[in-house]
């Protein structure tokens, strides 16, 4: 599958979703790195929130004023963009990786931040082939903050 078709989208599961006063640091940060970030694209009516591509572009959707569920959807893509660059520095092009190479702990640490009937959700909806980029993604998004993703994002992405 060729880098650039990769896409990771951010299906509508309810999450411990919370406004995030680091949102827009973090978009910025994001903006800093060279992704584009896309509100509302016509995609959007497809029935996804997010999406991030290994083009660089995340798409974010929303109705009416961004909330709670809109700020967890940038937390989430922004988790992809951090697999998206780990999987760079790794020396893999083919696109996004788990931050945590070892899978045992990925689980462990998955498992202590989202709830089984979250897991058993996340694993309906999406391909086995994904299951544990977007199970982190998710995890990432509850766990860490904006301002924390930030961080990541500049000690992963940036050079």
């Amino acid at each position: 599958m060729a880098a650039a078709a990769v896409a990771v989208v951010s299906m509508s599961i309810p999450a411990l979703a919370k406004v995030d006063a680091g949102t827009v640091n973090l978009l910025e940060t994001l903006d800093d790195y060279g992704i584009t970030v896309l509100y509302n694209p016509p995609g959007c009516s497809e029935g996804w929130q997010g999406q991030y591509t290994t083009k660089k572009v995340m798409s974010i959707c929303y109705s009416g004023q961004p909330d709670a569920e809109t700020h967890d959807t940038v937390r989430h893509e922004t988790m992809h963009v951090l697999q998206h660059c780990a999987a760079l520095r790794r020396g893999d092009q083919r696109g996004i990786a788990p931050l945590a190479i070892n899978p045992t702990e990925r689980q462990q640490w998955v498992s202590q931040v989202l709830r089984s009937g979250h897991i058993d959700q996340i694993k309906s909806l999406y391909p086995a082939r994904v299951h544990q980029i977007e199970l982190e993604a998710f995890a990432g998004a509850a766990h860490y903050s904006s301002n924390e993703l930030a961080s990541l994002v500049k000690a992963w992405c940036f050079k």
